[in-house]
């Protein structure tokens, strides 16, 4: 118990001395013959640096060693420099990738009739099998269907069931309720027939 307790002091008394880090004999004065050990043990868990500066050793905590190097090692400086200017451009690369396959998917949805008429034809089909007395069914219940025969996921479903209501909304008819269906006007409409 003693000694987690010696751990965790000399861990708030260098993160307690910031960037310009604690001497290492002074950390030695104040917790005696342990403190080698413990320092040893949290360099390796890379919880504390140690550093020779000048003549002395000090110790630092990871968030006050890096400040410490930014701030003192213009080679280290102009590294994070450029990593940070790399993880920035990846992260709009993968912004921008996104937004493009997007736009391709909305495009060929788009692009291609012949599609969008096989899954009007199907769309009907499956309305006409599995619609109630009075023509309605899930939306659920006809992508089942669709997704399982025609290998669609579930989301370019739903794009090509909304488009094809937009498109001929005196050909269909939506109710609203329903786990999953189309978004309109922000409501789930999850039952559908034909009019």
């Amino acid at each position: 118990m003693r000694v987690l307790s010696v751990i965790s002091e000399i861990i708030r008394r260098v993160e307690s001395a910031g960037i310009t880090g604690v001497k290492k004999t002074d950390l030695k004065k104040e917790f005696g013959k342990e403190c080698d050990e413990v320092l040893e043990r949290l360099s390796q868990e890379e919880k504390a640096f140690i550093e020779k500066k000048g003549v002395a050793y000090f110790v630092w905590s990871r968030e006050n060693y890096i400040l410490h190097l930014t701030e003192n090692d213009p080679k280290f400086k102009l590294m994070l420099n450029m990593l940070v200017g790399v993880s920035h451009s990846v992260a709009r690369l993968k912004d921008h990738t996104q937004n493009l396959r997007e736009e391709m998917e909305r495009m060929s949805l788009q692009d291609n009739p012949s599609y969008t008429i096989d899954f009007e034809k199907v769309f009907d089909k499956c309305l006409r099998e599995g619609g109630t007395s009075i023509g309605w069914t899930s939306f659920s219940k006809v992508r089942e269907k669709i997704c399982q025969t025609q290998d669609l996921p579930k989301e370019k479903f739903y794009a090509l069931a909304s488009d094809l209501v937009e498109k001929h909304h005196n050909k269909y008819e939506v109710s609203s309720g329903g786990r999953e269906g189309i978004l309109i006007r922000g409501m789930v409409h999850g039952f559908v027939r034909a009019v």
